[in-house]
């Protein structure tokens, strides 16, 4: 069995659990996991699957790419595209759907495509902070905080504006050539498509309508049959070992403030400074987990948000991103990452100043 980044993860978190469990000596205690937030997270998995497999975001994405005649175009287009789908797709399922579409088009265009892949790398970061849905720490902290979803992109609208001007200036500071080969735009299976996107948008009003979580449990039935009976080998696609990892951090990080006293930060700045700087190191999702309901959200969401830039741990998009990229490249990753985190970070600071 191939050792993915998911299932180095879950083995990680696995051993880190039995240690605590042991320190604790209770296995399980309630309360530990928030199993609304997993149900939502597993359902968007599920169907975001069942949308890959289709192959139509391969095919609308194709189509827009082959328009492009240089690589500052596609660069362009890839920031855009990539961004605008991070916001309903997530950020990691959005690179598992475009990095490889980014990586056939350097193929065919005989063209390194690896600095595209890490402005996308970026890209989906900076989407999914728009959206309560755009990855799993904006889903945790809407939840928590029983945000509605204006109120919640009003908020974060400021720094996503900042931060998509700042990654299109990015953009310039690449070389431009032009590209003349195409290769065969993939053929989706338009019913999978279409019905999983329907079970999306669903997932979605389900969301912020904050239903029972046995509404998302249905949405995820209905994906695996229209799975079962139109790509059964589909069923094996689906990331079991991330459900399994985002159910590990609950365990991990919930288990461990029982034994070590997590301080109360009030400080908005402090709190956004810690949370992004903890982002880095423990990567966003445990972080914001480890902070769990403050007296002030919007400076943990920006910490963990703006912080998913900069290491490689800092968001599982990153993994995802610079296992298609050389060594060589991943020191420009870091470079390019950690330059537009210090200038992104600074505008975050500025923005809290105005908020209090």
């Amino acid at each position: 069995m191939k050792l993915t980044i998911n299932r180095l993860l879950l083995l990680v978190l696995g051993l880190l659990y039995i240690l605590i469990s042991l320190l604790r000596r209770s296995f399980y205690s309630e309360g530990l996991v928030d199993w609304k937030t997993i149900e939502i997270l597993a359902t968007l998995i599920v169907i975001n699957t069942g949308m890959m497999l289709s192959g139509g975001i391969d095919f609308i994405s194709y189509k827009l790419l082959g328009t492009t005649k240089s690589m500052r175009q596609l660069f362009f287009l890839s920031v855009l595209l990539t961004s605008f789908l991070a916001m309903v797709l997530t950020n990691d399922v959005t690179l598992l759907i475009l990095i490889p579409l980014t990586v056939s088009i350097g193929k065919f265009t005989k063209k390194n495509v690896e600095n595209i892949i890490i402005i996308q790398a970026i890209a989906a970061n900076v989407g999914s902070m728009l959206t309560p849905f755009g990855n799993p720490q904006n889903i945790i902290i809407f939840r928590t905080e029983h945000l509605t979803f204006f109120h919640f992109i009003l908020i974060m609208l400021p720094p996503y504006i900042f931060s998509m001007i700042i990654l299109l200036l990015f953009v310039f500071l690449f070389r431009n050539d032009n590209l003349i080969a195409r290769s065969t735009p993939p053929v989706p299976n338009f019913f999978l498509f279409l019905s999983n996107l329907i079970l999306l948008f669903s997932a979605i009003i389900f969301m912020l309508l904050d239903l029972n979580g046995l509404y998302f449990i249905l949405l995820i039935a209905v994906s695996l049959l229209i799975l079962l009976f139109v790509e059964p080998e589909g069923l094996v696609r689906i990331d079991y070992a991330l459900i399994a990892v985002f159910i590990l951090i609950f365990l991990v990080i919930n288990s461990l403030k029982t034994l070590v006293e997590v301080p109360v930060i009030n400080n908005p700045v402090y709190l956004y400074l810690y949370s992004l700087l903890l982002s880095q190191f423990l990567s966003n999702v445990p972080t914001t987990v480890l902070f769990g309901k403050v007296s002030n959200w919007i400076p943990l969401a920006y910490g963990v948000d703006i912080g998913g830039n900069g290491t490689i741990i800092a968001s599982l998009a990153n993994l995802i991103a610079l296992r298609n990229i050389s060594g060589k490249n991943f020191l420009k990753f870091n470079k390019y990452s950690f330059l537009f985190l210090a200038i992104t970070a600074a505008f975050g600071l500025f923005i809290l100043h105005i908020y209090s």
